[in-house]
């Protein structure tokens, strides 16, 4: 009987999932008045939404459409993605409007500037209302959502739009993600069936490597509002930095078995720098999310789950300037319909909810405006208040690199004033050149904003994250650079015209003995893999030495002008070229140093071309795959061979020289392959977890520390399980490390110094070959970032780069992360040293089994 009853429940079950019709604008829109001549999504697309998963080019063409037959919206495109698909933004208000956009602008402006914020009328000013959907590229109810709540906003026929539109300037980004969102909906399309089945171990659930979450590199864009290190990111920082917004809403999906949850999030879990009013805003404009979705009868929950932390994410970056930034999360059908604990979860259904989370903070937006811009307001005149009486005045950095420059640009794009150093200043044993020198005053309308990239908290309030806990962003930008109490012991200026940086450096047509460019500089190795691509023989100083009368570190790239592949004239203009990168290339007329290996020497070893394989596919971390591809892809203009992991056992790897292998769990990767790559002399460089491996497989003798011991058991509640759990994890803290500046490793670095980013309690002990780890943690290495009192101990001491010995190969192993997020400029020299030099490491000075 009950065999007979489970076969009928499930006949009826799968009847009614195929007599489903698709979901018209009844069911997701209010029951008004629409202008017929504004086209509805279906009668656009040829399908109703959430039948099919709509493709980006869709989508877009779509907002085209609204934008020509609508008055109440103006669209532009204010950037591409990598795969060069257009990022729109349509502002929608009342047409009237559109004739003030450029007052109502400068209004924003003001609210933001204390000295001018009182000649804005907040009776009058409308509120500004940023809508941003899907920044993760396969959480499409938001993309989908937009089609919907665009239409509504272009065609809806009522008093509540006319005035909303009247007293709003919306902003309305209906794609974040657009390489993603396109990854997704051809995976879903592709393998949805006409008589549905809802089982989650169907491929339509699980899409391959790397799903449609990230951007075309593999970047969580959700993650990179503060350091806009991504097009998708630098694009929108700049509408939101035009506009000050009252409100951005980021809506996202989470796990199939979830509900609907919409912030605030945990209490104890707010940055302390965000204001305390913030959070009451966002509780009352909560108050408008529960009341309809209530009125719908759909389950949702607050308060639990979700933080506001970290200020690179799009609904905390806003929090640090003014802005109440809100998180929606609707459980995922990742697919057309899924069956769930909480019963059959469809596509058009979880598109409904984002679209009463988008309905409902328009009421919010259009019934708290005044209130929403007198918050704005006085947030900027606080933060000069608070500035004004903080102990720290202002930060100060050096560098006329890179890294220097790109930090400087990222602070300007987040309206932070910088100014130019006229005079000296010493600080901590530093100086701080005059013409090269930055200061950051504290006392200006960005002063919250500010602390949130300088300070280096080390405690906090609740020991759960929910995503990295520091960033300090010139630790991650390999920054010289210092707190300033006394802002009176040096003088600036506004004129950053005035930064001393590199001019290009050029050669004459006569050829020199050799030339020798110096290590120092973020754009070597760029310098470096452009010399090699060209067929020049290039080679490297492992010692120091001084020629004509200058001095030169070891790293120091020499070309010796001996048997080039090239005539005389093409080496020259090669080098020309090169030399135009910013790095100068300085000609030595005699081989016969005054100090130091002559150039002849074999301490001037022959660098290799690095020929690359990097290892993607399932079990590889799609982030560090990508940071790695896009770090030598768009910075060193390098090619690199990406590999599913899979195929790696059937590579001709006579081709390679160089097997990366980021974080990862590589269950089906071929060790004999990787051992006789090693035995032949190939270099690993490996990262994180992709270490555990090497271990297990027995290719590399890697010693890891052992997990932290157990405190004493004692009696704790059952409702203390989740968070005692949750406060063991490290999610990201900043170590200070230090350096062996003789190490093929090191070469470039001329501070004994440096930051480096740990994302897991993942420690390993220093080699026992007292030479084989040239980057190691101290004693109290901890710069920023929580970590538990129970690994606290573990961090000491331990190994941040160590160089096994394999055959005649090498593994380079980094337990932390170089190339973090793409913003960690000040360790991708590390992981391109172990790329460009591993191969010159002395074998005797690597650890062995």
């Amino acid at each position: 009987m009950r065999l007979l009853l489970s076969i009928v429940f499930f006949f009826c079950f799968f009847l009614d999932l195929r007599a489903q019709k698709p979901a018209t604008l009844d069911y997701y829109l209010p029951n008004i008045s629409y202008d017929p001549a504004i086209p509805t999504p279906a009668s656009f697309l040829g399908y109703e939404v959430g039948e099919w998963h709509t493709s980006h080019d869709q989508l877009i063409n779509y907002m085209r459409a609204l934008d020509a037959a609508s008055n109440r919206i103006s669209l532009q495109e204010y950037g591409r993605s990598h795969e060069n698909r257009p990022l729109l933004c349509l502002t929608i208000t009342a047409p009237e409007n559109f004739s003030n956009l450029e007052r109502i602008q400068q209004e924003r402006q003001q609210l933001a500037n204390p000295d001018q914020s009182d000649k804005v009328d907040l009776k009058n000013a409308p509120a500004v209302y940023y809508m941003g959907y899907s920044i993760h590229g396969n959480e499409t109810s938001g993309s989908h959502a937009a089609l919907l709540v665009a239409y509504y906003l272009a065609a809806g026929k009522s008093a509540e739009i006319e005035t909303l539109l009247k007293n709003t300037v919306i902003l309305f980004d209906p794609c974040f993600n657009p390489d993603g969102m396109q990854r997704f909906s051809s995976w879903i399309n592709s393998h949805k069936s006409k008589h549905n089945s809802p089982d989650p171990s169907g491929d339509e659930y699980n899409e391959p490597w790397p799903r449609g979450r990230t951007n075309h590199y593999g970047f969580d864009l959700n993650r990179d509002w503060l350091v806009a290190q991504q097009p998708e990111s630098v694009g929108r920082v700049a509408l939101f930095q035009q506009w000050r917004p009252n409100v951005l809403t980021d809506h996202h999906e989470m796990g199939s078995n979830a509900t609907f949850f919409f912030q605030p999030g945990v209490a104890s879990r707010v940055n302390p720098i965000t204001p305390a009013r913030n959070q009451e805003l966002t509780a009352k404009i909560a108050t408008y999310h529960a009341r309809l979705l209530s009125e719908k009868q759909v389950l949702f929950y607050t308060g639990e789950n979700f933080d506001d932390f970290y200020y690179g994410k799009g609904s905390t970056y806003p929090d640090a300037q003014g802005c109440i930034g809100i998180l929606f999360e609707q459980a995922s059908s990742r697919g057309t319909a899924q069956e769930t604990d909480n019963g059959l979860l469809t596509f058009p259904y979880s598109i409904r909810n984002q679209v009463f989370a988008s309905l409902s903070s328009l009421q919010a937006v259009a019934e708290m405006r005044q209130e929403l811009n007198t918050y704005l307001k006085e947030f900027y005149r606080s933060a000069v208040q608070e500035a004004a009486k903080a102990e720290v005045k202002g930060y100060v950095f050096a560098d006329g690199d890179l890294p220097a420059r790109v930090f400087l640009e990222l602070l300007g794009r987040h309206q932070i004033q910088a100014f130019n150093l006229t005079t000296d200043f010493k600080s901590g044993g530093a100086t701080y050149s005059a013409r090269n020198a930055f200061y950051i005053p504290c006392q200006q309308p960005q002063y919250r904003l500010i602390r949130a990239i300088f300070e280096r908290p080390t405690q906090f309030q609740d020991s759960i994250f929910y995503d990295i806990s520091a960033w300090t962003l010139p630790d991650a930008f390999g920054l010289q650079w210092a707190p300033v109490k006394d802002a009176g012991g040096f003088k600036y200026t506004e004129d950053l015209s005035l930064v001393s940086l590199r001019p290009p450096f050029l050669l004459g047509s006569g050829v020199s003995y050799a030339y020798a460019i110096a290590p120092t500089g973020y754009e070597f190795p760029k310098v470096l893999a452009k010399l090699l691509q060209t067929g020049l023989r290039v080679r490297v100083a492992m010692e120091p030495f001084i020629a004509d009368g200058q001095s030169f570190q070891q790293g120091t790239l020499l070309i010796a002008a001996d048997r080039q592949p090239v005539g005389a004239a093409e080496f020259m203009r090669i080098l020309n070229e090169v030399a135009s990168e910013g790095l100068p290339i300085m000609p030595i007329e005699n081989g016969l140093t005054l100090d130091g290996p002559d150039l002849g020497s074999s301490q001037f070893p022959v660098v290799k071309t690095p020929k690359i394989v990097l290892l993607t596919g399932e079990g590889a971390s799609v982030a560090e795959s990508g940071e790695v591809w896009h770090q030598f892809d768009t910075r060193y203009n390098m090619p690199v061979t990406l590999v599913d992991n899979e195929r790696f056992g059937s590579l001709n790897l006579q081709k390679f020289n160089i097997l990366i292998m980021p974080e990862g769990n590589y269950g089906k990767l071929s060790i004999d392959k990787v051992k006789q790559f090693l035995q032949d002399g190939g270099t690993v460089v490996a990262t994180g977890r992709a270490l555990k491996w090497l271990k297990t497989a027995g290719v590399a003798s890697i010693d890891f520390k052992p997990s932290a011991v157990a405190a004493p058991p004692s009696k704790r509640p059952y409702g203390s399980l989740t968070e005692d759990r949750g406060a063991l994890a490290m999610p990201g803290a900043i170590f200070e490390a230090e350096l062996d500046l003789t190490h093929p490793l090191c070469f470039g670095y001329t501070n004994s110094k440096l930051p480096v980013f740990f994302g897991d309690t993942l420690f390993v002990n220093p080699g026992k070959n007292p030479y084989a780890t040239p980057v190691r943690l101290g004693k109290q290495p901890l710069l920023a970032g929580y970590v538990h009192a129970r690994y606290q101990p573990l961090a000491t001491n331990s190994a941040a780069a160590v160089v096994y010995g394999v055959g005649r190969g090498r593994v380079i192993g980094f337990p932390g992360n170089p190339n973090f997020r793409a913003f960690w400029y000040g360790t991708n020299r590390l992981f391109a040293n172990a790329v460009f030099f591993g191969h010159l490491i002395s074998g005797e000075s690597t650890e062995r089994k």
